[in-house]
């Protein structure tokens, strides 16, 4: 998986885009595990920023390399949230996470598939910043929501599985991170 983010060409350390700092969405459950997995691979060489959701009060206790943690809002909390509130707390999160990226200036933003990804995906794109999108491991035929609202709008679309790789144009198929 390393060897992936790194070869492609858009995520080499460069005099313009020093591979210093990264921006890391963490969402729940086994998007985090994955997440941490990717984390370990890469080690502490990197300075991190994490982005977790407000009301996740597990998640930071579990971060193993030192970083910021930054809080931000779930766009949608229950399946039965009223489409306004999850559009008004959408819309704050990606207020919220565009300071963040414009105060910070990481090198890229990386998510391995939790929804929190969408707005701060959005606003890192609208500062210019690159994106790494790693689906999650649980989708083997098809994408998630998430995957399917990323794919083409990220600067690298990593996939777990080959076949979905083989299925989805624009995916790099990555190897397991679990």
């Amino acid at each position: 998986m390393t060897r992936t983010l790194y070869e492609h060409k858009s995520h080499r350390p460069s005099a313009r885009f020093p591979m210093r700092k990264i921006a890391v969405v963490l969402g729940r459950g086994g998007h985090t595990a994955q997440t941490f997995a990717l984390l370990d691979l890469l080690g502490p060489r990197f300075r991190y920023l994490y982005m977790v959701d407000l009301l996740d009060k597990l998640t930071p206790k579990k971060i193993r390399i030192p970083g910021r943690v930054l809080p931000v809002i779930q766009p949608r909390l229950l399946p039965q949230d009223s489409r306004i509130m999850s559009a008004l707390r959408t819309l704050t999160t990606l207020l919220l996470s565009f300071v963040y990226l414009l105060v910070s200036r990481p090198s890229v933003v990386v998510s391995c598939g939790t929804g929190l990804t969408v707005p701060v995906f959005y606003s890192a794109r609208l500062l210019g910043l690159k994106t790494v999108y790693i689906e999650s491991m649980s989708r083997v035929e098809t994408l998630s929501i998430t995957g399917r609202i990323l794919l083409g709008r990220t600067d690298l679309f990593v996939v777990q599985w080959p076949r979905l790789a083989e299925r989805t144009r624009g995916a790099v198929y990555g190897g397991q991170l679990l």
